[in-house]
């Protein structure tokens, strides 16, 4: 950051006893508006130190207040600072320079953006190289001319899914959670999105607005729907404001005018149109439409969906099936958890629709095989409606095979042996099966029938007693009486083993091996 530029700023607003606009400042140092913004913030913690206050006001400007002999202070303070950089990852480029080439309503300079992110040009434009996958992938363009900047083009909708994809990515978005969640929230002025023009008291007034607005499809949601309609609204609403509008068949417009939710989108954006002096065409409204369709799971809105849902239900669970020669198909719960998912999801698979799913890091944690398996899958999906699912999509969807797998799993064979007599023998194998329900006890034998026993299922021994056994089964030895530090070393020892016999990857490795 260029502490000459912070030193300039300082001096326009001290020479003048009025406020300042944003505009007038940038014109005057020939920088865009998003760069004094942040000079601004900056420069702020350096006018507190010595008594003075920077006061801003919406649609009014910039001024410093405090004694002249503090400001005189401060000038010579500022001097003498070292050079203040933000730290800006690579990552946290890629998404600024995304969001700033969707929302812009003119073509960005290269020097503007290296000065809004106080970096090189070159690195600028090594930044702009990387954007080319996600912009690939939302079949959006990167226009890069030298007289006239730099600009992106593609379809609105998709320019729309891509600027959702990087809100949700972004450190602002847990802002603006906390904003939703706490009508208290203290803003002080700070953007919440790294490269979209608006502070946090601008999202606040936008969210509360919605929040109270008594609108009914608003009230239904749970609060994750909500949190992502809220965005999508928030989305919409920048890009009316900006004259952007999306564009839908007139086939589709008309099979829209049969679907439910209509009037809540239009409530809403008549609300906004009211609040903020702008105009959502009939297409906007209808898009907005669509998303909130997508988010519904009422199963009696369209027959058409129904029958689409169903059908795609059983060619995933065929396809699991044949892939893993588990009965998914007996699985009554799995099916109607798929059905009921599948039912607003194709609305989002046939328009690119993403989904924010706030389980991602736990699922794909702790349920790394199931996602993967669902990934494999999804291949169905993608085929049918020609689109990409998403990984949050997908990791909904390992739910409900994580369900499934779950109720089908199937405890160890085991047999005991015990020599403590009929009593301690029964005693023992009720406390077993009653409080390790990872083993199924198959058979009771002696350190004498042991040897002679059919045991080709078996998959683990639990004994009371030591001997020489030659068979590769694993034989886990306890006391007669069966104490709670035994119950702990059995369950931490064959977790290993019961994990291994439940994981349904083995189902296709034993498979190849036969």
């Amino acid at each position: 950051m260029s502490n000459n530029r912070i030193l300039n700023i300082v001096n326009l607003l001290l020479k003048s006893d009025n406020y300042i606009t944003i505009d007038t400042i940038s014109k005057e140092l020939e920088v865009s508006n998003k760069t004094i913004r942040n000079d601004l913030k900056l420069a702020e913690e350096w006018l507190k130190e010595n008594d003075l206050k920077l006061i801003k006001k919406t649609g009014v400007g910039v001024t410093i207040e405090g004694e002249r002999s503090s400001k005189l202070h401060t000038l010579n303070l500022i001097k003498s600072k070292n050079k203040k950089l933000i730290d800006f990852s690579p990552e946290a480029r890629k998404l600024y320079l995304a969001m700033r080439l969707i929302t812009s309503t003119e073509n960005c300079r290269v020097y503007e953006l290296a000065n809004e992110l106080y970096v090189s040009r070159a690195t600028i434009h090594k930044d702009l190289l990387s954007l080319s996958p996600i912009l690939d992938k939302h079949k959006i363009k990167l226009n890069r001319k030298n007289n006239n900047g730099i600009s992106i083009t593609g379809k609105e909708r998709n320019l729309r899914n891509l600027l959702i994809e990087l809100m949700l990515n972004d450190n602002g978005y847990e802002t603006f959670i906390n904003i939703i969640k706490n009508d208290a929230y203290q803003c002080d002025g700070s953007f919440v999105f790294s490269g979209i023009d608006y502070i946090d008291d601008e999202y606040k007034e936008f969210i509360n607005l919605i929040l109270h607005s008594g609108n009914k499809y608003i009230n239904s949601l749970l609060f994750q729907p909500l949190v992502m309609v809220l965005l999508h609204l928030f989305v919409a609403f920048i890009r009316a404001k900006d004259h952007h509008n999306v564009n839908l068949s007139e086939e589709f417009m008309n099979e829209l005018k049969y679907e439910p939710f209509y009037n809540e989108a239009k409530e809403l954006t008549d609300l906004l149109s009211n609040k903020y002096n702008i105009t959502f065409s009939e297409l906007d409204i209808r898009y907005l439409q669509v998303y909130f369709i997508s988010l519904q799971n009422n199963r009696t809105l369209n027959p058409e969906n129904e029958k689409e849902a169903k059908t795609l239900t059983n060619e995933i669970i065929s396809s699991l099936k044949d892939e893993f020669h588990l009965p998914f198909d007996k699985d009554e719960t799995f099916k109607n958890s798929l059905y009921t998912h599948f039912y607003s999801a194709i609305t989002r698979f046939r328009h690119g629709i993403k989904i924010d799913n706030p389980l991602m890091t736990e699922i794909k944690t702790l349920y790394k095989n199931t996602f993967n398996i669902m990934k494999k899958t999804s291949h169905i999906i993608e085929q049918r409606y020609n689109c990409q699912v998403s990984d949050d999509e997908i990791g909904y969807l390992a739910l409900h095979l994580a369900c499934s797998l779950e109720s089908m799993k199937k405890p160890l064979k085991t047999v005991v042996v015990c020599h403590g007599g009929i009593g301690a023998s029964n005693l023992l194998v009720r406390k077993l099966s009653t409080q390790i329900p990872e083993i199924q006890i198959v058979s009771q034998e002696t350190f004498l029938s042991i040897h002679e026993a059919d045991l080709n299922e078996i998959e683990l021994i639990i004994s009371t007693i030591d001997f020489n056994f030659t068979k590769d089964i694993p034989v886990l030895i306890i006391n007669n009486l069966l104490f709670d530090y035994d119950i702990t070393r059995i369950k931490d020892i064959i977790k290993s083993y019961y994990k291994k016999k439940n994981d349904p990857l083995n189902n296709i490795q034993d498979t190849v091996k036969k």
